[in-house]
């Protein structure tokens, strides 16, 4: 079985646990987008430690929280809810199409990034454009528990919506916020490419051990 923690992760349990519904595997792409900055006016990275302990220790933020904080600049991730369990950063309409449970894992993904962030004096446009440290790890748990290296609605590259509630309900894969049934969000706006299977810092290790903003109304 794969962890249900990511190895090397910080794990700051929420509690909270809920099972999905099974069905094709997916991981969710999103960004913080905590500020709105601008080409002329850029602001500088709001600090992981504030996401972190949103996410992690505020009610709010815990009623909202991913399953997985990623900082693309230094390679920092928070894991707050296991791999199994629904996450709540998706809306989910009661009656409507299944979001946050849609699936035999359904993995959401914060990157620490809004457009036009500044971080050690360079502004930084899109996600893609960051030093995207700690991806490859990232990357390659979530491929460990079945979801593939693929983006059944396309890979992000700009912040247009594009949904398909059919393609959602049969499709395991990546899905940026904006392909999600029933949301209203444009993010990521980019991702970084998957990594080759050679690059795979997972391939070929045998695992022994299992561990046991704005936002959104979520079920």
């Amino acid at each position: 079985m794969p962890d249900l923690w990511m190895p090397g992760a910080t794990h700051l349990d929420i509690g909270d646990h809920a099972p999905t519904d099974g069905g094709p595997a997916k991981a969710i792409g999103h960004i913080t987008w905590d500020r709105n900055a601008t080409v002329t006016k850029p602001a500088a990275l709001v600090p992981y430690e504030s996401l972190r302990d949103y996410f992690g220790k505020n009610a709010a933020g815990k009623a909202v929280a991913p399953h997985i904080l990623w900082d693309p600049f230094i390679g920092r991730v928070t894991q707050f809810v296991p791999a199994n369990s629904r996450s709540k950063s998706l809306a989910d309409a009661a009656g409507g199409t299944r979001t946050n449970r849609a699936g035999s894992v359904v993995i959401q993904v914060e990157a620490l990034f809004f457009p036009y962030c500044v971080v050690g004096g360079k502004t930084y446009v899109r996600l893609a454009d960051t030093p995207c440290k700690g991806w490859a790890e990232l990357n390659a748990w979530v491929r460990s528990w079945g979801v593939p290296d693929a983006w059944p609605m396309g890979r992000p590259t700009n912040f247009t919506p594009h949904r398909s509630a059919t393609v959602w309900t049969q499709a395991s894969g990546w899905y940026a916020h904006a392909h999600v049934p029933e949301n209203d969000h444009q993010d990521p706006g980019s991702w970084p490419a998957f990594i080759t299977k050679e690059d795979d810092p997972m391939a070929g290790m045998t695992k022994t051990v299992s561990y046991v903003v704005s936002r959104r109304r979520r079920l």
